[in-house]
């Protein structure tokens, strides 16, 4: 499949003004549970209190390796904590360099940041999106339908069903791969993200580079 990302031509005539970057923070850790959104949340909170009244940032899982022991992820050199701010909050997380975290499965240490703007691709993936349901038929139809009252129209391909325990209770859903995207469209979904829970590492999508893999993720 052809991906936007090396259409060269295409992005250098494509315009688009910037609303969020991604701001890529490197980590000092041993291990972070495998369920951690509400836990990163709470312990991000406790730093930049204002994220709970930003609804915009999105706050992606950290990725790690299963420990093979317990339910932990492994933290290693290349796990970063990522988040995607509205450029007006980029600026105000760099207080978060040097600080501590505590997801529950010890301490971690904020390290250097990197800030990147988002990248137009033709095929993009959300680990997990909520959308009210864990019954796969109606996940896909909520999806198309948030999709198209957007205006956006474009291949889905549902992955593995997911839960996450938050302090409300239990929510479900499915990791998603959305292709044949345009480049206007791409931008918007990963700008605005799909479903609820961005807080929690919800339907946040980021570029991937094949649809072949989304059956095992």
């Amino acid at each position: 499949m052809r991906m936007y990302n090396q259409d060269w031509e295409a992005i250098k005539d494509f315009e688009h003004t910037a609303r969020f970057k991604d701001v890529y923070f490197d980590l000092t850790g041993n291990e972070v549970p495998a369920d951690h959104g509400q836990a990163l949340f709470d312990a991000l909170l406790a730093h930049i209190p204002w994220l709970k009244d930003e609804s915009a940032v999105g706050v992606q899982s950290i990725h790690g390796a299963p420990t093979g022991r317990n339910d932990n992820l492994v933290i290693n050199r290349r796990a970063k904590l990522v988040l995607r701010l509205p450029l007006a909050r980029v600026d105000a997380v760099r207080s978060l360099c040097g600080k501590h975290l505590n997801t529950g499965a010890g301490d971690i240490v904020i390290g250097d940041l990197k800030e990147k703007f988002l990248t137009p691709y033709a095929t993009l993936y959300a680990p997990m999106v909520d959308l009210g349901t864990g019954d796969e038929a109606a996940f896909l139809e909520a999806a198309h339908a948030e999709l198209e009252k957007i205006g956006i129209r474009c291949g889905l391909i549902p992955g593995k069903k997911r839960k996450m325990a938050l302090t409300e209770g239990e929510i479900s859903g499915y990791s998603l791969m959305l292709h044949d995207i345009s480049l206007q469209q791409s931008l918007l979904v990963q700008e605005d993200g799909l479903g609820c829970h961005r807080s929690f590492g919800c339907g946040i999508f980021v570029p991937h580079k094949s649809i072949k893999e989304v059956a095992i993720n």
